[in-house]
């Protein structure tokens, strides 16, 4: 029997048994019937997992199945309907293939959310339509009417519309909702919003001088945050100073200041400000200072006016350069950073907040009076994991198990959990965290064996165990092995 005439065989086989596919695509519909599991196997995980690699072998054979029907029908050139029906079978495998993964991913509960089940669903019909393509395909085949023609392609037609809905919402789950249009939107509403303040309107203060300190010092030095007693985020509050010896700011005395003497002292001087880690002030930055205070310190003074000094000028010039450029990038991070969180729509049991002294950081926490905010309400926050520096559960239905999830936030600072469930389980997750400082378990059941588990956070600096039943052989066991970790027993702030 020659190759051609085998081909004819298997063809002919596959339209006889074609209602099995119509069969295929009735019991596919009850998927989304079955609900996620609890406590889901690794098995499971790790095959839910392998979806976004599996899910692209469809789109390719779905659209390459369309775009060989139309070039045909263009007569632009032939292609073999044996080579259309293996890419029509080849489709319909991957696609039972991507959405048996999507399903272990769905039963494995890491997604929630409107998104997930518009994605889910989705996917179901798309294999569902491409059952049936195939089964009109084979019509076709075996009729070669006009009419069946049409119906097969128009449901092809279908299942790729389907395709791109449903790869949209995928995308979406994965990226954020605006993720495919969010710089062509920015583009357009920088047009509109997009106006860089008028240099007559400018002030050295106001705009110079709050800029750079705004950058690299009011992180520290803020009305929540105020490191040995300095708020900087004011003018009134720089010139009260903090608690040390020295005072802050001294109009027409740069030297006898001591924001200036911190800032200009050797990298390597204990007084050296900022810390260690933290971006300290360029040259050009300690220049404009130093002349800012000398020449009086004047919050009112106009950017004109130092203009005209030749002494100051060139250094103006050259930083306003700079200074625009940084307005532009943080007008664009915090453009993105609100269309991420505008995508979450309205939420009632958390809020959200951009960090002002950051524009791609947010801070999470819970709404007042508190709502049930558990650890699945975490899935639909995974968007924005990577902006959350901070986040406060306090008095949350968080439990161990959320830690998996909070343990994503890579650039999560501080961590607020007070009041809640937890036992200290899952605080093995935190130890990916390189940017996590704070931490506060006061008022749970923390353990002493699972507090142990922060000797693995690598930047942690401090501990909150308020009204905890750690003991005090655990506190100097780990104060022994942690000299720079600093475990509070009296309460924290409350953010």
């Amino acid at each position: 029997m020659n190759s051609k005439s085998l081909l004819t065989k298997r063809k002919n086989i596959f339209i006889k048994f074609r209602y099995l596919f119509l069969l295929l695509g009735g019991v596919l519909l009850l998927l989304p019937t079955i609900s996620p599991g609890e406590v889901p196997s690794n098995l499971i995980v790790f095959l839910g997992r392998l979806h976004p690699l599996v899910v692209h072998f469809p789109i390719v054979l779905i659209f390459l199945a369309l775009f060989f029907e139309l070039i045909t029908k263009a007569n632009i050139l032939k292609v073999p309907s044996n080579i259309i029906g293996i890419l029509l079978g080849l489709g319909i495998l991957s696609c039972l293939g991507s959405l048996l993964f999507g399903f272990f991913l769905y039963y494995t509960g890491e997604y929630s959310g409107d998104t997930l089940y518009q994605h889910y669903w989705g996917g179901v019909f798309l294999t569902v339509l491409m059952a049936l393509t195939l089964f009109l395909f084979l019509t076709y085949q075996k009729e070669k009417s006009e009419r069946s023609y049409w119906f097969y392609f128009l449901a092809l037609f279908s299942a790729n519309v389907v395709l791109v809905y449903t790869g949209h919402q995928g995308g979406s789950l994965t990226h954020g909702g605006e993720y495919l249009t969010q710089f062509l939107s920015k583009e357009k509403q920088t047009q509109i919003i997009w106006e860089p303040k008028p240099i007559e309107e400018m002030l050295v203060y106001g705009d110079v001088i709050v800029a750079f300190l705004d950058k690299k010092c009011m992180s520290c030095h803020n009305e929540n945050k105020s490191k040995g007693g300095l708020i900087l985020t004011t003018y009134e509050d720089l010139v009260k100073g903090g608690k040390g010896e020295h005072a802050t700011l001294i109009p027409n005395s740069s030297e006898e200041s001591d924001i200036f003497r911190r800032v200009s002292l050797p990298s390597n001087d204990d007084d050296f400000m900022p810390p260690e880690g933290k971006p300290p002030l360029s040259q050009n930055e300690v220049l404009l200072l130093k002349w800012w205070i000398d020449n009086g310190a004047d919050p009112n003074l106009r950017l004109t006016e130092a203009s005209s000094n030749p002494e100051i000028e060139p250094l103006l010039s050259v930083y306003l350069t700079e200074l625009e450029q940084d307005h532009r990038r943080r007008f664009y991070e915090k453009l993105t950073t609100e269309s991420l969180i505008q995508s979450l729509g309205d939420p009632t049991n958390f809020e959200l907040k951009i960090d002002p002294f950051d524009e791609k950081s947010v801070s999470l926490s819970m709404t007042f009076p508190p709502t049930k905010f558990g650890d699945t309400d975490l899935i639909g926050l995974k968007t924005l994991f990577p902006q959350i520096s901070k986040a406060s559960f306090i008095g949350s239905d968080i439990t161990d198990n959320g830690f998996y999830y909070i343990g994503q936030m890579a650039s999560l600072n501080e961590l607020y959990i007070q009041q809640t469930q937890i036992n200290g389980e899952g605080l093995a997750y935190l130890s990916n965290l390189e940017d996590l400082e704070i931490l506060d378990l006061s008022k749970t059941n923390i353990s002493n064996g699972n507090l142990l588990h922060i000797l693995r956070i690598p930047s942690l600096k401090e501990v909150y165990i308020y009204e905890t039943n750690i003991s005090k052989e655990i506190i100097e066991a780990i104060q022994e092995n942690r000299t720079d970790l600093k475990l509070h027993l009296e309460r924290g702030k409350l953010f």
